[in-house]
């Protein structure tokens, strides 16, 4: 098995070179023939926690430190006008995310407000799952001036409920609008009724499912491709990342290999498959893994030690790792191997 990659098998590395020739015509392909991912929060002990100066902010939300006692690395603020009657209009960003159980999540966005008129900017437009917009708020005595994760609906004087949404299993997305100017939001909690940690500032952020598929996989004897993701978070210094890789066949061996650069070479070492990882190629041979009757595997790496021809080394914010399985598989002649997809990972 360890003979089809090997860090100093010139065959392999001689077909890398010439599979490069192949690489610019094969690059119009990979884009459009199987879209990437998108980085989804994962519910983690009842609660996903997600730090709001992760978003993909657009208009006029402000990444700002100048407020003490706010989570994380910062808080966001909408510097635009008063939207009160323009719901959607501007800022909308949004966050995808998992939830394992279904039913009742109430909402906390720990928020801040810092005019002397308790009613005055305290408030933001939220949507769940493309539904309507509402105007969501906090102005409770002591909230002015002060971190607060006070989170109503405003449906109309006398019905100002809690916060809370009714979801199904599986993926979701809320997504925000600017409304207030000058409303600060610190962090977003989703979550159960009772889950310890819900008013925690400091309760650990949520894993992610992140990163860019890349490069078509042929697909192997179950009929489809498999298709590798990773789940944990982009932040090097936190060294959590977890590989996972489904659709493949039933107790199939298999490794994953690692470079920093891409090629697209089909039918390497007589493989089915189409290696998507470019010289120098790492290996994690010491990891190797079965699929069981799952048809998935999973490994945590650990980005102080990527395996490479030359040694192990660290992996540093703003690098892009691609990453990809090598696993048995048959055809109609009988034993092969085949590959999933690539994926792109930079990190933070």
């Amino acid at each position: 098995m360890t003979s089809l990659i090997h860090s100093n098998d010139s065959n392999v590395y001689s077909c890398i070179r010439r599979g490069a020739l192949t690489a610019a015509l094969a690059s119009a392909v990979l884009s459009s023939a199987q879209a990437m991912q998108n980085e989804v929060w994962l519910e983690r002990d009842d609660i996903v926690a997600i730090e709001l100066e992760s978003a993909d902010l657009t208009g006029a939300w402000t990444v700002a430190t100048d407020t003490p006692g706010f989570s994380g690395d910062a808080f966001i603020r909408w510097d635009g006008p008063d939207l009160f009657n323009s719901p959607g209009v501007q800022g909308i960003f949004g966050f995808d995310f998992e939830v394992e159980t279904g039913g009742e999540w109430l909402l906390n966005l720990r928020n801040r407000h810092d005019h002397p008129d308790a009613t005055e900017e305290n408030d933001v437009w939220i949507r769940m799952d493309g539904g309507p917009w509402i105007k969501v708020f906090s102005n409770m005595p002591g909230s002015v001036g002060a971190w607060t994760f006070e989170t109503r609906f405003d449906f109309g004087i006398g019905d100002q409920p809690d916060a809370n949404y009714m979801l199904t299993p599986g993926a979701h997305r809320i997504e925000f609008s600017g409304r207030s100017n000058g409303f600060k939001m610190d962090r977003l909690h989703l979550y159960q009724a009772g889950t310890p940690g819900a008013f925690d500032p400091n309760f650990p952020e949520s894993p992610r499912r992140f990163g860019e598929a890349y490069c078509v996989a042929t697909n192997n004897s179950t009929g489809t491709f498999s298709e590798t993701s990773a789940v944990g978070t982009p932040l090097v210094s936190a060294n959590e990342i977890t590989l996972s890789t489904a659709g493949l066949p039933n107790n199939s061996l298999g490794y994953y290999v690692v470079s920093t650069t891409e090629a697209f070479v089909p039918g390497i070492g007589g493989s089915d498959g189409n290696l998507c990882v470019g010289l120098p190629i790492g290996r994690f041979a010491g990891n190797v893994l079965n699929s069981g009757t799952a048809g998935q595997v999973e490994l945590q790496i650990d980005l102080t030690a990527i395996p490479q021809p030359n040694g192990a080394v660290s992996a540093t914010a703003g690098e892009t790792w691609r990453f990809q399985l090598w696993h048995r598989d048959t055809n109609a002649s009988g034993t092969t191997s085949n590959f999933s997809r690539g994926l792109r990972l930079t990190f933070e």
